[in-house]
């Protein structure tokens, strides 16, 4: 049938845009909330807007409830016998047998040896897996941003996420080849612009956002799913306890 004009409430002190669609097939009207769109109601052909009106202050304390639950971030990195690569899962097949290897095999991390040599191969081959990534970024994104360094380094440090000397040494964590491709890409290019700006200042940001204007996007992912790149643990990937 089609949308008719929009409806508005106050929850929690944000204003809620609620659409309304009519539909020949509805009997009831019914009040859907999905993630990425707004609230919708369905509604009868022909019902009075009194009706929907009433209908959705009846809702609103529900409504409430499932905007506050959509609202908090999903936790990702949570799965066992599972390693993330670039932000999605990666499978893992492990045998406490053989020599300590882990290797990506056909879209799967297979891993062998005892349980602390194999943890340990885990820890090696994110390494790995970062430095490469890190590298092709940073050679690409140098280039744009009309900089040259001087070395890349791999760690595991928890207080930030990159860091850049005045002499041009980068250094970063490795978890963050767990994050989406954009979170690497956002951070190694953050860490680039210090080599123009080596501050924090509006010059500096007005850099960045030249350059990548949805840097904010990948700040926010991090804010939200950072802790658990700092929890993630290479031991739970093949499901064993390690003291």
């Amino acid at each position: 049938m089609g949308e008719r004009p929009s409806t508005e409430l106050v929850i929690d002190g944000h204003v809620v845009v609620i659409r309304i669609r009519e539909s020949r097939r509805a009997r009831t009207m019914r009040l859907t909330v999905g993630p990425g769109r707004p609230p919708e109601v369905v509604v009868p052909a022909r019902i009075s807007q009194n009706a929907v009106d009433t209908f959705i202050r009846a809702k609103q304390q529900w409504l409430a409830g499932k905007l506050a639950v959509s609202a908090r971030p999903r936790e990702l990195y949570v799965e066992p016998g599972t390693v993330w690569l670039s932000g999605q899962p990666v499978p893992v097949t492990y045998r406490s047998t053989g020599r300590p290897a882990a290797a990506l095999v056909d879209g799967r991390l297979v891993v062998a040896g005892a349980p602390v040599d194999a943890v340990e191969r885990i820890g090696r081959w994110y390494r790995a897996e970062a430095r490469r990534e890190l590298h092709a970024t940073a050679g690409h994104e140098a280039d744009r941003v009309g900089v040259q360094y001087q070395a890349i380094g791999v760690r595991d440090q928890r207080t930030r996420w990159g860091s850049c000397s005045r002499a041009g040494r980068l250094s970063f964590s490795w978890r963050l080849v767990m994050a989406p491709p954009e979170v690497l890409e956002y951070v190694v290019l953050h860490e680039l612009c210090h080599l123009r700006e080596f501050n924090h200042s509006r010059s500096f940001w007005r850099l960045l956002e030249s350059l990548r204007p949805n840097w904010r996007e990948s700040a926010n992912w991090l804010r939200q799913h950072g802790h658990e790149l700092h929890e993630f643990v290479p031991a739970n990937a093949i499901k064993v306890e390690t003291t």
